[in-house]
């Protein structure tokens, strides 16, 4: 076996390495602790103060130097198509900025016929609209209201209103004056002077509802002519002579009359028509009524039939000759007392 010998000049040398080695690293160490502690406090320097807002909430956030899209991609926001971000996403951040992040909501719009479904981040409903390109005139009807907030899902819609002025003129009708005549029998009427009827010019303001009249309010009413009345003289004579006779009665009238033989039917009254029987309409003459009829003489309404309508009399005949001689003429027929 053959020992090797270290040289003492090289024995002597080592531990001059081994502390060389070692002061190497502890400047190496040294070094990179330096470069951290400076790296730390260039960051530290040079970090900005934000407030964030997203959806509601605030956070204040203490970040590196970059731009508002920086900060959301570190802080893991993600911005949708419809939403919208105040400052604009290039804005450099700086200590103090509020960066606001609104999120778009759906509104169901219903305008001039059509529906459609829009998303936004207005905070009011007429701010809604308009952001959807929907022109608002003064006196719209905005339902639930332009200044409603906007809550996701609600349906607003928009009534068009127009208001405009409609003149008209309206005929006013003229009254009836009646002056007693003492030498006209009662019933009997003549017509001293002729009605004319007024005119109204109104003003009227229609409000109309998507094209539907909704409201008619009248806003001036101006007379264009005063009506006049029509003077009627009236009969005030309630007897009259017929031959050697006079007759007291109640009301005289104007009637149409016809005429009637047997028919083998018996009258409404349940009796068989006979002379002086008439048909007349109740509701002008009652029945039972004693009649004196010019022409034909005294009579009774004892029957009615379905043409005998209004100021209108059917006057018996014992023979159908009779009948068709005395034809279709107008009469007096007094209603006697």
């Amino acid at each position: 076996m053959e020992w090797y010998t270290v040289p003492k000049a090289e024995y002597l040398d080592q531990p001059r390495r081994f502390r060389a080695a070692r002061r190497f690293w502890l400047l190496l160490v040294g070094l990179a602790a330096v470069l951290l502690l400076g790296l730390g406090w260039y960051a530290w320097a040079n970090s900005v103060h934000v407030t964030l807002r997203d959806d509601g909430e605030t956070v204040a956030v203490k970040t590196s130097p970059g731009t508002v899209a920086d900060l959301l991609d570190r802080e893991g926001i993600t911005v949708g198509l419809h939403d919208e971000v105040t400052p604009s996403l290039v804005t450099p951040l700086h200590d103090g900025l509020v960066v606001t992040v609104l999120r778009a909501v759906p509104v169901s719009v219903r305008v001039d016929g059509r529906e459609w479904e829009v998303f936004t981040t207005a905070q009011s409903v007429g701010r809604a609209l308009t952001a959807a390109g929907v022109e608002l005139n003064v006196h719209d009807l905005v339902l639930p209201g332009r200044r409603a907030p906007v809550v996701a899902g609600m349906e607003v819609r928009l009534v068009r209103v127009t208001m405009a002025l409609d003149e008209r003129e309206t005929a006013v009708p003229f009254g009836v004056e009646r002056r007693p005549a003492y030498d006209m029998l009662k019933g009997e009427t003549r017509l001293l002077v002729q009605g004319r009827p007024g005119l109204v010019r109104e003003t009227w303001r229609v409000t109309r509802h998507d094209g539907q009249e909704f409201e008619r309010r009248l806003e001036k009413s101006e007379v264009v002519a005063k009506p006049q009345n029509q003077v009627l003289l009236v009969g005030t004579l309630t007897t009259v002579t017929r031959g050697a006779q006079e007759l007291r009665f109640r009301e005289m009238i104007r009637a149409e009359s016809t005429a009637y033989t047997y028919t083998g039917r018996n009258t409404a009254t349940g009796l068989a028509p006979g002379p002086g029987t008439v048909a007349v309409d109740p509701r002008v003459i009652p029945m039972g009524s004693r009649l004196y009829i010019d022409g034909y003489g005294m009579g009774r309404a004892m029957d009615t039939g379905g043409s005998i309508r209004g100021n209108r009399v059917d006057v018996f005949f014992p023979t159908r000759q009779e009948a068709v001689q005395w034809g279709r003429r107008t009469v007096n027929v007094f209603i006697l007392e």
